[in-house]
């Protein structure tokens, strides 16, 4: 904390723009992009170095390849933009995991082989983050999120930086061009090795020309969402534009997708284009549904679903106008206090702000029991801990070994089964594959534990201003007080 009150600063706000192509979004002027990478992160696993290989493979397929000497080209050439793709930092981290049971006899984890993929590359003033959820089972979709996260990453750090020089990319309209065109060669990536189906969701993170903030842009297809923490506001989703908060979604349905959806085109039916201001210190983070679905309270069993009335969906207006909207929902017949089975009885929209509000409060809970700000790493890791913890009576229930390793009649085994169903339907929780990636926004100078939010020549000017407005000697100030402001500075 600081010796003396500061002066609020004026923050980037929490408002967020969104539509089908750039030329619905503001056009902001960016800086200068700085070329040192500090961190470059992808997974599951060797995460975009599979691309690597098989690029590798299919040239030497007519050759004896030498598995030492495939991996030795591997190590020592540049794969999608980034000399390696497992530099770590506390701000710029990503996990992925799978969320489904174990088998107790022979081991085999259900879902295998894990189908998301991450990749995050950070810039000294900027951040590229992309993750991909494969449709399905299988290796085919396995492929298809590594290639369209190696394909997105590979043209944006191409375009991006060239011969370590920055390109063009003066404009958020140019910098959603690129973006748009990243989608274009992650889709071409996928058919050209044959892989599924998958969602993507790639954000990039640019420096604003002549201010301290940044601007978020994003392109997401499917149902792979975007998400933003600051310490001022909260958290907020940044891709609300991808899908409608007032109407009942089925989460079976991703809504879109890369790779061979009808023939060789993708389903691109909720492409969209979001875009919002941050200010240092702001987390931006990227979710799979393994993980944001875990925070509907539907799916996490405390709500009951009810769809609108038809008089409150005809009361809705026809544009985007949050306010428009909430006024017409809490003035509709909807009655607040309704309960079913003692549970509240949630609309779609009331199911969206409540998971947004549960991301919140793990996240400030997990802030209280380490009385300090959450960095990208600890924010990944406390929302994911959250969701293994709420889907862990799911597993158990499978993972029961009294369920296997005997034979069964055919009326026992179906009693079994629809034992199972009951059990699973009761708790809470939704198994799938999960992943989150976060960065932090600011510029880095070499110190990942460094708080963006603090400016110390600010601070100092602050401090100098009100000793001397007070007239306080330094012989007036204790030791304690020193040691805070020793402190402060040392943040």
């Amino acid at each position: 904390m600081s010796l003396f009150k500061r002066e609020s600063r004026k923050s980037a706000g929490t408002q967020v723009w969104f539509g089908r192509s750039p030329d619905e979004l503001p056009n902001k002027n960016l800086t200068e992009f700085r070329a040192d990478i500090f961190a470059s992160y992808s997974g599951p696993d060797v995460g975009l170095g599979l691309i690597q290989q098989l690029q590798l493979n299919k040239e030497n397929e007519d050759e004896k390849v030498n598995v030492k000497e495939l991996q030795s080209q591997i190590s020592t050439s540049l794969i999608a933009g980034a000399p390696r793709w497992n530099l770590k930092n506390r701000k710029a981290y990503g996990i992925c995991m799978s969320l489904y049971d174990q088998h107790p006899v022979n081991g085999k984890i259900s879902g295998d082989p894990v189908a998301d993929a991450f990749g995050l590359c950070a810039r000294e003033n900027s951040a590229v983050l992309i993750v991909a959820d494969g449709v399905n089972w299988g290796e085919k979709s396995k492929l298809a999120a590594r290639c369209a996260t190696f394909g997105c990453m590979n043209y944006i750090n191409q375009s991006l930086l060239k011969g370590q020089k920055v390109d063009s990319i003066s404009t958020t309209a140019r910098a959603f061009d690129m973006l748009l065109t990243s989608i274009d060669v992650a889709h071409d990536t996928i058919l050209h090795y044959d892989g599924g189906l998958t969602t993507l969701c790639v954000a990039l993170v640019c420096p604003l020309k002549e201010s301290k903030q940044f601007v978020v842009c994003i392109v997401n297809v499917g149902d792979s969402l975007a998400f933003v923490f600051s310490r001022q506001h909260g958290v907020r989703e940044v891709t609300t534009g991808s899908h409608d908060i007032r109407a009942e979604r089925d989460i079976r349905d991703a809504g879109g997708a890369l790779g061979p959806v009808n023939g060789k085109d993708p389903e691109l039916h909720n492409l969209t284009c979001s875009m919002t201001f941050v200010d240092p210190g702001d987390i931006v983070y990227l979710t799979t549904d393994g993980i944001s679905d875990n925070f509907d309270p539907v799916v996490t069993k405390i709500a009951v679903a009810k769809t609108k009335s038809k008089k409150v969906s005809e009361s809705l207006p026809a544009d985007d106008d949050e306010c428009t909207i909430t006024d017409n929902l809490n003035n509709s017949d909807v009655d607040p206090g309704e309960l079913e089975d003692g549970k509240p009885v949630m609309l779609p929209h009331e199911r969206h702000q409540y998971a947004v509000k549960e991301m919140e409060k793990v996240i400030h809970e997990f802030e209280l029991f380490t009385e300090s700000p959450c960095s990208a790493q600890e924010l990944c890791g406390a929302l994911l801990q959250h969701v293994l913890k709420l889907t862990d009576s799911k597993r158990k229930v499978l993972e029961n070994p009294r369920l296997y390793g005997r034979k069964l009649k055919h009326k026992d085994r179906e009693f079994r089964d629809r034992e199972i169903v009951i059990k699973l339907s009761r708790s809470p929780g939704k198994l799938d594959h999960a992943t989150i990636i976060g960065y932090e926004v600011g510029c880095y100078h070499g110190n990942e534990d460094e708080d963006y939010c603090i400016d110390e020549e600010e601070d100092a000017a602050i401090v100098t201003a009100q000793l001397n407005q007070d007239r306080v000697s330094p012989s007036t100030i204790g030791l304690t007080d020193l040691a805070i402001t020793e402190d402060h500075y040392n943040m």
